[in-house]
């Protein structure tokens, strides 16, 4: 039956809601529509909508689950106990101890966003950073992620920096499932507040080429990630409303980091 708006009209009805009830990998069915449109945020936050109606049937063989709260629960004998974090007693385990690092008014060697990743093909730790205060990103690399060695490359010779650029908060992404091998890193970082974030590829997260793509400008702590199960990137844009929120953000997602970092200017959910 093609109902009175006719077979097209209603075929076209039939996909819209199709997608709008599109069920994820754990059986949470997203609100339609999606991403949600919000005129105005709320000072207060408010609970998802699958807290209070969670799925009859939680799929839990995707992997690994966090046990954070009684949502994956139905019942239990358990206790729940927590624990107090120990410090590490070498801590801290990056220090700006090279002149490259003492740049930029502050002695910085931190992860600002960045990255810090196990890359399973060289079977070693990968480390991103912010080296000097906002002036540009270095590498270092470990074998059990506690012990970091600057190695020398040659990006600035006798240097560990492999991003010479004037920089805020960073993301480097190991792309893990990149079928083409130049694009295997992608680095998205701020140039300051207001300004574009800038998008890189990498073969090999040392030698970066110009910028890929530029977005309309940003607030400061911006980032994006890969969210591996629908497989799509999503950006979190960061923004601010002098008289009202303060700072907030923005949501934008795209099935292509490069796509998706060429939104148009508001165009990010609130």
């Amino acid at each position: 039956m093609a109902g009175k708006h006719g077979p097209v009209a209603s075929l076209i009805l039939a996909a819209v809601v199709a997608a709008a009830a599109q069920t994820l990998y754990n059986g949470i069915r997203l609100p339609a529509p999606w991403p949600p449109r919000v005129e105005r945020l709320a000072s207060e936050s408010s609970p998802p909508p699958y807290l209070p109606s969670p799925p009859e049937v939680i799929p839990i063989d995707t992997g690994r689950q966090l046990f954070v709260d009684d949502f994956l629960i139905e019942r239990t004998t358990l206790r729940r106990t927590f624990h107090a974090a120990e410090y590490y007693s070498g801590n801290p385990v990056l220090r700006p101890d090279q002149a490259w690092e003492q740049k930029g008014g502050n002695p910085t060697a931190m992860v600002f966003s960045d990255g810090v990743w196990w890359d399973p093909k060289e079977r070693l730790f990968k480390m991103w950073y912010m080296c000097g205060y906002t002036q540009a990103t270095c590498y270092a690399t470990s074998q059990d992620g506690i012990h970091w060695v600057k190695p020398s490359l040659d990006v600035v010779p006798g240097t560990n920096l492999v991003h010479t650029s004037r920089r805020d908060s960073a993301t480097v992404w190991l792309d893990l499932e990149e079928k083409v091998p130049v694009r295997r890193y992608k680095f998205l970082y701020s140039s300051g507040n207001n300004r574009p974030l800038l998008l890189h590829y990498s073969a090999d997260g040392i030698h970066w080429g110009e910028p890929v793509a530029r977005t309309p400008p940003a607030g400061d702590r911006s980032t994006f990630f890969w969210n591996a199960f629908r497989k799509l990137w999503v950006y979190s844009i960061r923004d601010y409303e002098a008289r009202g929120m303060g700072r907030y953000r923005r949501y934008w997602e795209a099935a292509d980091a490069k796509a998706g970092a060429q939104f148009k200017p508001g165009a990010p959910l609130l």
